[in-house]
């Protein structure tokens, strides 16, 4: 059951950060469908937010630098960069899967976002995600 309360406004850009990322190439995967799916169900939102989420889907061409420029918890921002990693896994292949995230996230190469996004480079869960 989703709260009232909801999440912290810096998770939930976060959150939209993340959905509005997926669905920067207009193309979704039925792994991003499943992927985002669970954590509509998982993350305790609130009512508001969960709307905001489903208005978010039904006009995907957001801003997800702009969603991302909003994250103020810098833990919001680590764990933004690790969902990132995890919807483009490239096999391995660092660089590959970098350049295709900057490519949709371009602030992430702004020196003081740039640490953040190297120290997710090997974070324990972009295989669990």
């Amino acid at each position: 059951m989703h709260g009232h309360k909801g999440i912290s406004e810096s998770e939930f850009y976060m959150w939209r950060a993340v959905f509005s990322f997926t669905f920067v190439d207009n193309v979704l995967s039925l792994e991003e469908q499943e992927l985002l799916q669970s954590y509509l169900a998982k993350v305790p939102f609130s009512k508001d937010q969960l709307e905001t989420l489903k208005d978010d889907m039904r006009d995907p061409h957001k801003d997800v630098v702009g969603f991302y420029r909003k994250i103020t918890n810098p833990e919001d921002k680590k764990r933004f960069c690790v969902l990132a990693r995890a919807i483009v896994w490239c096999e391995g292949d660092m660089d590959a899967q970098e350049k295709a995230i900057l490519k949709k996230v371009s602030c992430l190469s702004e020196p003081e976002e740039e640490e953040i996004f190297h120290s997710t480079r090997n974070h324990p869960h972009i295989n669990t995600y």
